[in-house]
């Protein structure tokens, strides 16, 4: 019997459609069986032995009945909210960033214009007030479309112009008060902070993580300078400083995991822990190259006529104490790429050491810089004949156990 034969009871009469919502069990065309080699697998649909049935889903209806029920077809039009979030966003991505990248510009411009002669020139501020506010408008729009039938391209409405509407409300707050009341600082952070909170509870897009990162670092970094830096003694001020980056990059790093943006928050505060690292041991460095330079000029000397002596900002244990902690955050950064399998920390964990190590060997001024390329090669080398002969085993065994899955244990 076919799917079109009379029901029993009605002469000519159809089969009454399902109810919606409902699943139809309906037999399957017939299909020769395969010759099967190991009887521990199951046959396939339409072989003697095994369930015949195919299930043809029926979507379900919007419509009600008094009790709840849906009573049969839907007597009106189907709820337009219903149907499939869009998987791409098409021409959207496109609109949406030519957009935000031109009244990102008109911001900076109005920005750098509106303060130019110290007094606040209105004309720019405006442009610039105004292209904020066309951002984040935006973005608020888009939020309000329902998540069913936005899909990517409400995401990429949303968090485009939210963030560069984020940073851009933060510049416009510090053009428009113009002072160093350390409050603008907290202000401000705070400021990026919610709005982008916000914007991630909108979207669920790591952009906004980023845009929180970076308020939350101007809000540590002001704390840190008005409850720590003060009280650090002077030859203790470069370790604190050291140790303040590694405990911010660890701690937004561990937090920022508990969030599905569990890597890009943590590459994001990576990538501004090893810029810290680089720029405070270029700084030494120049210090030194400081103290070097104007302690070799006659110009320099003292009323005895002899030489200037500088000593520079920095002491070895400085330096060393900077290795460690580059050290640990690398540690770090190899276990979080082999948890998530995510690129960006194999890249912070190659960086880090790049990086760092040349600028420490400099500042340390050691006279055997091949004691050092020589032990990092060792140790490097050894590293990825390990990481090898791991990639080799790994491949076996998965080549293992997928024949012994094919063949039913």
């Amino acid at each position: 019997m076919t799917d079109d034969a009379p029901s029993t009871g009605t002469p000519g009469s159809t089969a009454p459609p399902p109810p919606p919502g409902e699943t139809v069990m309906r037999p399957s065309d017939p299909r020769p069986a395969p010759a099967v080699d190991n009887p521990d697998v199951p046959p396939p649909p339409g072989v003697p032995g095994s369930p015949d049935t195919t299930v043809v889903p029926v979507a379900p209806s919007t419509y009600a009945g008094p009790g709840g029920e849906p009573p049969g077809p839907p007597s009106g039009p189907i709820d337009a909210d219903f149907p499939v979030r869009a998987s791409k966003s098409g021409l959207t991505a496109a609109v949406v960033a030519l957009g935000t990248g031109l009244l990102g510009a008109a911001v900076v411009i109005a920005a750098i214009k509106s303060r130019e002669d110290g007094d606040l020139d209105w004309s720019n501020y405006l442009i610039g007030l105004g292209a904020t506010a066309v951002l984040l408008v935006v973005a608020l729009f888009a939020a309000a479309t329902r998540r069913t039938t936005g899909g990517r391209a409400r995401e990429e409405a949303i968090t485009w112009p939210g963030t560069v509407g984020i940073l851009a409300t933060a510049q416009m707050i510090e053009v428009g008060l113009d002072t160093d009341e350390r409050w603008v600082g907290y202000l401000i952070g705070t400021t990026i902070v919610v709005l982008s909170a916000l914007g991630y509870l909108a979207a669920r897009r790591a952009a906004f993580v980023v845009t929180a990162v970076v308020g939350l670092g101007l809000l540590y970094l002001l704390a840190f300078d008005d409850l720590i830096a003060d009280r650090v003694d002077e030859d203790d001020r470069i370790i604190v400083v050291a140790a303040a980056i590694a405990v911010f990059v660890i701690t937004v790093t561990v937090l920022g995991w508990l969030l599905p943006s569990r890597a890009v928050s943590g590459v994001a505060v990576g990538a501004a822990g090893v810029a810290s690292y680089v720029v405070l041991l270029a700084v030494l460095l120049v210090s030194q190259f400081g103290a070097n330079f104007f302690g070799r000029m006659p110009m320099f000397g003292d009323d005895r006529g002899g030489r200037f002596e500088s000593s520079p900002l920095y002491q070895d244990a400085d330096v060393w104490w900077i290795v460690v902690f580059a050290a640990i955050l690398t540690a770090l950064w190899a276990l979080a790429a082999t948890v998530s399998n995510h690129s960006g920390f194999s890249i912070l964990a190659i960086a880090m050491p790049v990086l760092v190590t040349p600028l420490a060997l400099l500042l340390l001024a050691e006279r055997h810089p091949t004691y050092w390329s020589g032990s990092l090669a060792v140790a490097g080398g050894l590293l990825l004949l390990g990481g090898v002969l791991l990639a080799r085993s790994r491949s076996r065994r998965t080549a293992r156990e997928a024949e012994e899955l094919s063949y039913g244990g």
